[in-house]
């Protein structure tokens, strides 16, 4: 048997669609390098991972993109594999970014339950990351119970936007936080990397709380289609126009022969699209993951007609 000090710990980030989780992340790693554990990331993601996973490259972690539709239930033996292939060596802290309707007690019962991972693994925690401004306004039963239950198992709890809240969704936020998980602290991004990096989260917050899990079923589909070329502004007008059903839509976009644009917009209109210019590479190619209830793919394709005034393009599926 592994002694616990050779285990390897794991941090589940949790959160809803646009939550902010890559963000925390990508402020993460970073603050992380210098610490005793090597950040190891394994980021899951419908269709297209590699586009998240692009955005956090060169940041010093090593990262590993698992396009299964969910590692809750989809495709738990992708995410078993990958765990196996860490390198011990390292002195890896594996961080799982799960995807936004991820069922986190799913999840914490194939880390906690494989036989293969029961000698590999040691502490387990979760935070979940929430937009404080669009907490309780998912508007399908399904998605409030996901929200819900991301909070109910966390071991912490951070929050942002909240300079777009209200007093009123504020305080709502705080009762539900005590009614959901009283365990489970708020911290600000900073505590808890402090934590981390004095190896005390472990002793200092409470594991995961699975005692009370909820039926599961994704409610919503994604899509991946090949976005033309178009300008930066073109670009920012088509993800303005999109409609606040399409929960999620994030990709890389060709503005020229040299140059693509990373974007990501979210369903809270509140908060801006965001498109980082970034020079083209060998290997990066366009890419449009749109997520939400009943996505129609000639409705998207259409918008771009519409939104960046060009011709067709090539469905890639």
């Amino acid at each position: 048997m592994t002694p616990s000090s050779e285990r390897i710990p794991v941090l589940i980030v949790a959160g809803f669609l646009g939550a902010g989780k890559t963000t925390f992340i990508r402020e993460l790693i970073p603050r992380l390098i210098p610490g005793p554990r090597a950040p190891y990331v394994i980021l899951n993601d419908f269709l297209n991972a590699a586009i998240d996973a692009f955005t956090l490259k060169g940041l010093g972690a090593e990262i590993q993109g698992l396009a299964a539709g969910c590692v809750c239930c989809d495709d738990t033996g992708s995410l078993i594999d990958a765990i196996l292939r860490v390198p011990v060596s390292i002195r890896p802290l594996i961080i799982i970014e799960a995807n936004g309707t991820t069922d986190p007690y799913r999840l914490i019962e194939t880390l906690t339950l494989t036989a293969a991972l029961r000698d590999v693994l040691g502490s387990i925690l979760q935070v979940t990351v929430i937009n404080e401004s669009r907490w309780g306004k998912r508007w399908l039963p399904g998605d409030k119970h996901t929200e819900r239950a991301q909070v109910r198992t966390a071991s912490a709890i951070l929050t942002n936007r909240s300079e777009t809240a209200t007093d009123k969704q504020k305080q709502r936020l705080r009762d539900d936080l005590l009614e959901l998980n009283p365990r489970a602290p708020r911290l600000d991004t900073d505590s808890f990397i402090d934590l981390l990096l004095h190896e005390t989260a472990a002793e200092t917050l409470p594991t995961p709380n699975t005692s009370d899990p909820i039926p599961h079923a994704h409610h919503h589909v994604a899509v991946q289609l090949e976005p033309p070329l178009m300008s930066e502004e073109g670009l920012r007008q088509w993800l303005q126009a999109l409609p606040r059903d399409i929960l999620r839509v994030k990709g890389l976009a060709r503005i020229s022969d040299r140059e693509m644009c990373y974007f990501n917009r979210t369903d809270d209109p509140f908060e801006s699209p965001r498109i980082i210019k970034v020079r083209a590479q060998e290997g990066m190619e366009p890419a449009a993951v749109f997520i939400g209830p009943g996505l129609n793919e000639k409705s998207l394709l259409a918008s771009f007609r519409d939104e960046t005034r060009v011709s067709p393009f090539k469905l890639s599926l």
